[in-house]
């Protein structure tokens, strides 16, 4: 109190620029007194261990982290309904420009260069089937990669080509993995991705002819570090195939240590009619990097719900019915979410078929009135006839039956009933018609006359497609160590598909909600994805999680990275993926 009663009596003398600066540093010393109280009130030093500490690196920390709010508040104030595309597409064309030197005689110093797995110590495996995994092949694959660097060599682009992939359409599956995957020495830091599948001279496909079932870059054993899916096109007036393209905020970076290895795997679909002219293609998995030490240094997290012993972890879920499920978890160390739309983060992955709505909260379920004893399991009378797809005692949800509300007016009146209630919402995915909001977009079919020359411009079927949808947020959301988060999903057939009633696919459904954060502690947090939890709180050392379904529904998973030392400042359950090969 004495050093904000000087700060203030001081202001009649100065100027308006130091009197909001004394301003604020009063607020932030008030802020700290309070914080102090509060923290030997709940008889805590700032030594205790546990998520209601407050130690002193917290407090210095506090100036610093004000100020990174304020900005990303200003920054966020603009943000809503823009039309991102042109930014987008304007995104794409320089990194196609830097692309296209790979190719160019006037740069010879970078040149596609075909590299020898073997002799260089990768594990490669590629395998085409039809349907999944049956009349498997085991097939060659090709790994090129090229170098573009500025002219300080302080940055540049890693581009990396495998194939070539044969298809004749049918829904096959091209299913690859290598490991590792050779990385700039000089990177420091990485600051966008581009992983698409493309055609022999580098166009980048759209979905279709060519469905990324997914593609995931893995970083130390983080399997979703960076990826791309089914849904990761936008609308074409939001940046159509250019949403491959994702980038890191203006400023900011990922950090790499030097032990840390990439591990690429991945599976494409030719989704033409089966029988299709022989269409030729590759995927391309590019990332670009900085050695510039002024960056911020940030985090991904990639949070999806609870563990399933199913192929990709899908969920299943009634199909007529709209169902509701949640995960939920907590942070592990204080910071704040970065929030661009234009940069797609957050980003949210789901099947957008049966995708109705995402809402992010600053809660746990019980604060949002979302309880255990409202799941049920799915029957197996939610499969349609003739699929393969079997119920299991993990696949459980709410399905809403009050006779007067729809299952999403159900879920905001529980919510907006609960003890948090709808002020506690971070950040929303709501489809709807408009560019930023469509979630599936209707393609015409084409056939092989000659307004189609190309193979990959062939026997499209005319149907639905999954396309982005643009994530939104409501300002900033900062979070301390232990601060619980929930992410909710409203599930069902989009009635477009079934307008005949014919619909004959499963509702096997992913809730993966993607993001990048800034850490307040002087050491950035783990990259990390987590299984999350239909009940709030964190699954301790000893605890069983995920062994049982049970187990799973009530305790998160926690995967960091394979070569973070220091798991037990978290005392959390640690599943522990260490996906690398022996000899690395």
């Amino acid at each position: 109190r004495t050093a904000a009663a000087a700060a203030a009596a001081s202001m009649a003398s100065v100027s308006w620029q130091r009197k909001a600066c004394y301003a604020v540093v009063a607020a932030a010393m008030l802020t700290v007194v309070a914080l102090m109280i509060r923290a030997s009130r709940d008889g805590l030093s700032p030594s205790t261990p546990g998520p209601s500490s407050l130690a002193l690196s917290d407090l210095m920390a506090f100036p610093k982290r004000l100020l990174r709010v304020e900005e990303a508040r200003a920054s966020t104030a603009n943000s809503h309904k823009q039309d991102w595309g042109a930014h987008r597409r304007a995104s794409m064309a320089s990194y196609l420009a830097e692309r296209a030197k790979c190719d160019s005689p006037d740069h010879p110093e970078s040149r596609w260069r075909s590299v020898d797995t073997k002799a260089e110590g990768m594990q490669t495996f590629y395998n085409w089937s039809v349907p999944y995994r049956q009349n498997m092949e085991e097939r060659p694959l090709a790994f090129e990669t090229c170098e573009v660097e500025d002219a300080a060599r302080e940055s540049g682009w890693t581009f990396v080509r495998v194939g070539p992939f044969l298809g004749t359409g049918g829904y096959d599956w091209h299913d690859v993995r290598v490991n590792p995957v050779p990385r700039n020495e000089r990177a420091k830091f990485i600051t966008a991705k581009m992983f698409a599948p493309v055609t022999r001279d580098g166009r980048v496909l759209s979905y279709p002819p060519v469905h990324t079932h997914h593609a995931h870059m893995g970083l130390d054993g983080v399997h979703h570090w960076f990826d791309s899916h089914g849904d990761s096109i936008c609308a074409e007036e939001q940046g159509g195939t250019a949403c491959y393209l994702r980038e890191e905020p203006e400023g900011y970076g990922l950090p790499l240590r030097e032990s840390e290895h990439y591990e690429l795997e991945f599976i494409l679909n030719d989704v033409r009619k089966a029988g299709s002219p022989a269409m030729t293609f590759y995927m391309e998995a590019s990332l670009r990097w900085s050695a510039d030490a002024s960056l911020t240094p940030v985090s991904r997290a990639h949070y999806e719900r609870h563990d399933i012993n199913r192929d990709f972890s899908t969920i299943l879920l009634p199909m007529r019915e709209d169902s509701v499920t949640w995960q939920s978890g907590q942070w592990l160390v204080p910071g704040q979410v970065i929030y661009s739309p234009k940069d797609q983060t957050p980003f949210f992955h789901s099947h957008r078929s049966f995708s109705k709505g995402m809402w992010a909260f600053a809660a746990s379920p019980e604060e949002l009135g979302l309880s255990l004893d409202l799941l049920e399991r799915t029957p197996q009378s939610a499969v349609p006839e003739g699929s393969s797809a079997v119920a299991m005692d993990r696949d459980v949800c709410w399905v809403p039956r009050d006779g007067g509300m729809s299952a999403k007016e159900a879920l905001m009146d529980r919510i907006g009933q609960s003890e948090a209630g709808m002020d506690a919402l971070r950040c929303w995915l709501e489809p709807g018609e408009s560019p930023d909001a469509r979630t599936l977009d209707h393609v015409a079919g084409t056939d092989t006359s000659a307004l189609y020359p190309e193979a990959w411009q062939q026997n499209w079927e005319d149907s639905w497609y999954d396309r982005v949808g643009q994530v939104y947020c409501n300002g900033t959301w900062d979070f301390e160590r232990g601060d619980s988060y929930t992410i909710v999903a409203l599930n069902g057939l989009d009635p477009r598909l079934d307008e005949d009633g014919g619909w004959d696919k499963p509702n096997l459904q992913h809730a993966g909600f993607k993001l990048v954060y800034e850490t307040f502690d002087e050491e950035p947090g783990p990259n990390l994805e987590v299984f999350g939890s239909f009940a709030g709180g964190i699954g301790r050392s000893g605890d069983s999680a995920g062994k049982t379904a049970d187990a799973a529904i009530k305790h998160p998973t926690y995967n960091l990275p394979s070569s973070f030392a220091d798991f037990d400042k978290y005392n959390i359950m640690i599943s522990n993926i260490k996906r690398l090969s022996s000899s690395n």
